[in-house]
């Protein structure tokens, strides 16, 4: 529940060593340097930082040109699975660049040289092209334009215009002579021949129309031009071919070394980040600060110490203190499949509590609790299986998670015995512990008991994992000294939230106020008279409002608030007691979403599998697509909203999603291990 404990270092180097301080940090895998950009960066690494920026930006270049990835995707994945990541064994960084250059260099040869041969066919392709349109009119046409240039008198032109403008073209132009021939299916050749004087109000309605011109000085016989044009095809055909080889060559270096040039470019990538990171040289030593799991000091001391000056400090583990530690996520291997989902709200800060614990319990009971289907679910749980053996990256982790959340849909779904929709009681034998389907003779239906047993669950489950929130919330700020907000505020509304609980059960069995205090009849889900569920839950509730708004006045008498006006801090606690009527209403209503999306999918699966009743074996194509749709859509709207309820209903108790993720210098990735020789 806690985030792993972390020392502060210091470390104290000789500048004329900083490459082989970056080495053993490197290789250490485990510290978190805290440089600012305003610091210096060690002279003996910028010569490695160059080499190492001009190498990634060419890749980059290379990566962007080919469109190459750095891992599959999903399906891609699942169906070919990624491969081991390869081993590199170096000298040291400088050995390692030297063999990254070496690696990539034939390939970004080629690259240029096939890049320098296209900027060379494509404008000849483009001035061919240009050629070729002009010989096809002449070639097409099969008449000597050249004569029309040679009319001393009058005046002519030909020009090219649609075959549908051709009456309107013609009626437009009365004072000249208009002759056409057809040229494709909806283009036709217009000469126009007319005394001079009238040139200028035909060219003002050729306009109008749009129409292309054709150059009619041409001084070749047609013979000629047709040879011309054959000669231009076969240039363009040849050139096509190349480019069309070229372009295959790209996309075989793409199919063939995509992977290779996406795993350089992350380790080019690694390099400038760790050299980047590797600031504060002062004069001629090289003073580093940062931080490294406690666990480790011994390690850290062994592979450092022998070069540089170590010093370790505890990390100052305050609230109000200006350090802010990185934060390094301590998880089993069961709940780190859940870290993605914490993530998406931010990494705790140092001082806060990893949620992931009990995102882990929560967003599987509530994902199970809605998808309940012990078929679908183990389908899931195949899924996520195969994910997680096949992905090397962040996929796997995803894989875990999606197997952990179709685990507990099976489990829900044994639990009411339904599989693909159908039910398991007359294999099993057993009875469900929720009957959510009716049988009168042959037709069926949502029973209503179930609907409001269900719709009296769900709200207590949210008003556990609300309490939850709240209670770890008055724990955060009891930690941090604070504890009259803790108390006053945190506490006091939980003793708020559960009071009004009681008196909301005690209000329902007894249905009004009349016989609330007096009334022997068992309480749901308690089994105790509503007299005293009643009157815990009101004498509750004034206590802690009291808490709330007197707390405020006596706490800022005592120290545990700040001094202030007895009418402010009232005024306070009175709108903090209204934001929770308002906050706790509408938290443990929204997650009425459990009960409702369980019953849409079981009302989905009934429908579905009314396909079966009606046409057996016949309906196997129409239960197939329909268990996929189910899944595919119904499965991602689940987890969208189980993930809603912790990003607002949970995580707003207590969680700021503000924190530094633990990042140490490292080579190494999910594609390829850096390992250094002695």
């Amino acid at each position: 529940m806690v985030v792993e404990r972390l020392l502060k270092a210091t470390v104290v180097a000789p500048s004329s060593r900083a490459q082989d301080l970056l080495k053993a940090l490197v290789r250490f895998g485990e510290f978190h340097p805290t440089s600012h950009e305003d610091q210096k960066l060690a002279k003996r690494l910028e010569p490695l930082y160059e080499r190492a920026r001009r190498l990634f930006l060419e890749l980059e270049a290379a990566a962007r040109e080919l469109e190459v990835e750095a891992g599959g995707g999903v399906i891609e994945v699942l169906l070919k699975g990624e491969p081991e990541p390869e081993s590199i064994s170096v000298k040291d960084l400088e050995d390692l660049l030297d063999s990254l250059t070496s690696r990539a260099q034939p390939i970004l040869s080629e690259l240029r040289e096939l890049n320098k041969r296209m900027e060379e066919i494509r404008p000849e392709i483009e001035r061919l092209e240009r050629e070729r349109a002009r010989l096809s009119i002449y070639v097409q046409l099969g008449l000597d334009l050249s004569r029309i240039s040679r009319l001393r008198h009058v005046y002519a032109g030909a020009f090219i215009a649609s075959a549908r403008d051709l009456d309107e073209i013609t009626k437009s132009l009365e004072e000249a002579s208009v002759a056409f021939k057809p040229i494709q299916k909806d283009t036709v050749l217009i000469i126009i021949v007319s005394k001079p004087v009238h040139r200028e109000k035909i060219e003002r309605v050729l306009r109008t129309f749009n129409l292309t011109q054709v150059d009619v000085r041409v001084d070749e016989p047609l013979e000629k031009l047709s040879e011309k044009l054959r000669e231009v095809e076969e240039r363009l055909s040849t050139l096509r071919a190349e480019v069309e080889s070229v372009e295959g060559r790209k996309r075989w270096i793409r199919e063939e070394r995509g992977r290779e040039i996406a795993t350089l470019r992350t380790l080019a990538q690694g390099i400038i980040d760790s050299v980047q990171r590797l600031r504060g040289e002062r004069g001629r030593l090289l003073v580093l600060e940062g931080y490294l799991p406690e666990r480790l000091s011994g390690d850290f001391i062994r592979e450092v110490g022998g070069m540089a000056y170590v010093q370790l400090y505890p990390t100052t583990h305050h609230h109000g203190s200006e350090e802010k530690p990185p934060t390094r996520l301590k998880n089993n291997w069961i709940t780190e499949s859940f870290k993605p989902v914490t993530l998406i709200q931010g990494p705790p800060s140092y001082y806060e509590v990893d949620p992931t614990p009990f995102v882990s319990v929560f967003l599987s009971v509530f994902y199970g609790v809605m998808f309940a289907d012990l078929g679908q679910g183990l389908v899931l749980a195949i899924l996520g299986l195969i994910l997680s053996i096949r992905a090397r990256s962040g996929l796997k982790l995803w894989g875990r998670l999606i197997m952990m959340l179709g685990i507990s849909s099976s489990i829900a779904g044994f639990f009411i015995q339904e599989a693909f929709g159908f039910k398991l009681s007359p294999v099993t034998g057993m009875k469900p512990i929720l009957e959510l389907i009716e049988h009168h003779g042959e037709s069926a239906a949502i029973s209503s008991e179930a609907v409001i047993k269900l719709f009296t669950f769900a709200p207590l489950l949210g008003f556990i994992h609300v309490s939850i929130g709240l209670a770890i919330s008055a724990y955060i700020l009891i930690k941090h000294g604070e504890v009259g907000e803790a108390i006053f505020s945190k506490a006091a509304s939980l003793g708020m939230y559960v009071s009004g609980l009681l008196f909301a059960l005690a209000f329902i069995t007894t249905r009004g106020f009349e016989t609330l205090l007096t009334s022997s009849q068992p309480v749901p889900l308690l089994g105790l008279p509503a007299s005293l569920v009643g009157a815990i839950g009101v004498y509750g509730l004034l206590t802690a409002m009291a808490l709330i708004v007197g707390g405020r006045i006596v706490g800022s008498f005592i120290g545990l608030f700040p001094r202030g006006s007895i009418l402010g801090h009232f005024g306070t606690g009175l709108l903090e007691i209204l934001e929770n009527i308002i906050h706790f209403m509408s938290n443990t209503l929204s997650y009425l979403r459990i009960s409702i999306l369980m019953i849409i999918h079981v009302a989905l699966m009934l429908l579905i599998n009314a396909a079966w009743e009606a046409l057996g074996l016949a309906s196997i194509g129409i239960l197939l697509i329909g268990n996929i749709g189910v899944m595919g859509l119904e499965g991602l709207l689940v987890f969208i909203q189980a993930l809603r309820l912790h990003l607002y209903e949970f995580f707003t108790k207590f969680f700021t999603g503000e924190g530094i993720l633990f990042k140490p210098l490292s080579l190494n990735s999910e594609r390829i291990r850096v390992v250094f020789r002695d």
